[in-house]
């Protein structure tokens, strides 16, 4: 089954749109290598580049697969890290400068938004990672989010903590930092072992502010006296898939990446939440709350492509390949437990959310 591009938080019943810039959902490639050498020279399967630097003895391209996930996601993304404490890995598309001056005047709001799998448990210190750098000479970390496999926060071991990531002035210097997105500093974001999840960050071309999002955590950054923000008014340049070994790391480990997607907007819509431009008129879902179907009814808003569905924790419950049906479309949850359902519609015009209660 073919895959929806974006996982929702809760939202009104009615469409909001952005600008997209880039999609992937991994289905057209060929399962096996994406790239065609480790040095970033020639581009692989669908144009993306791979590249790793020296460490570790899993330096080949196998490292940057396609693999056959089934069910609801098809084919993923699979990336290995280092079985050593050196040798990142990178992964990225050339030309976004071009593709980012294509986009609606205003729209200085870049959004980048994933699907993540967090795998077993493991021994490695891999960092998994998406990040924006800069389109300078010597490119800078606009802002990122990762997920490294096993860490220590105040003494304690977390799996899967999510960091967020960005360019600003600290001690001892100004460069790359990384943001703990929990709630305090003793307790990070950790997500739980062999769970998708969606997870979602921004950057403001014109601000320099930073957004993260994604299960349990909305966080900013807009700088302040200690912290200055330092990249406002800087263009994206590249959007890069990259694996970080972790300090004394000895163990190679796995996530899996699918449904990508790159925005421009003038108001945050990542993760498609607050904040947004919204039509109102042009589509109904109904009736609401309900029982075993509802119906959504997109009107003039052009060909329904697919729908997704997830509950509030961020899982994915159902995923709805259309193909290009117009007018009404009725969508069965007789299957779903009772609550709250997240919904997210892609039409030829746009990306819009809403949400069901189920009884």
């Amino acid at each position: 089954m073919k895959k929806l591009l974006l996982f929702i938080l809760m939202g009104s019943t009615t469409l909001a749109f952005s600008q997209v810039l880039k999609t992937e959902n991994f289905n057209a490639l060929t399962v096996g290598n994406i790239g065609t050498d480790v040095a970033g020279t020639n581009a692989g399967q669908g144009g993306w580049f791979t590249a790793n630097t020296a460490g570790g003895t899993n330096g080949g391209n196998a490292n940057f697969q396609v693999v056959v996930e089934g069910g609801d996601y098809g084919n993923v993304f699979q990336f290995t890290g280092s079985d050593a404490a050196t040798g990142t890995k990178f992964m990225w598309q050339d030309g976004f400068p071009a593709t980012w001056a294509t986009r609606t005047t205003g729209n200085n709001i870049i959004e980048v938004e994933f699907d993540y799998f967090t795998g077993p448990t493991t021994a490695s210190f891999n960092s998994f990672r998406v990040y924006i750098y800069s389109a300078e000479a010597t490119p800078r970390v606009l802002a990122g989010i990762g997920v490294t496999k096993n860490a220590v926060v105040s003494s304690v071991p977390f799996a899967n903590v999510v960091n967020g990531f960005g360019h600003w002035t600290s001690t001892p210097g100004t460069g790359t930092y990384s943001f703990g997105l929990g709630p305090n500093a003793t307790t990070p974001i950790a997500l739980a072992v062999n769970t998708w999840v969606r997870l979602g960050f921004s950057f403001n071309v014109t601000t320099g502010h930073i957004r993260w999002k994604g299960p349990g955590f909305d966080a900013t950054f807009t700088g302040n006296d200690t912290f200055p923000v330092t990249t406002a008014g800087v263009a994206p340049g590249e959007i890069d898939f990259l694996s970080a070994p972790g300090t004394g790391n000895t163990v190679a480990s796995v996530s899996k990446f699918d449904n990508y997607l790159v925005k421009a907007s003038n108001a945050d819509t990542l993760l498609s939440v607050e904040n947004q431009n919204l039509v109102s008129t042009e589509i109904s879902v109904y009736p609401n709350p309900t029982k075993d179907s509802f119906v959504i009814n997109t009107n003039d808003l052009g060909l329904v492509n697919s729908i997704s569905i997830t509950d509030i924790n961020g899982r994915v419950v159902k995923n709805l390949t259309l193909d290009g049906v117009s007018g009404s479309t009725n969508v069965d949850i007789s299957d779903l437990n009772s609550g709250m359902y997240l919904i997210t519609v892609k039409t030829d015009n746009g990306v819009g959310t809403s949400k069901i209660i189920k009884n």
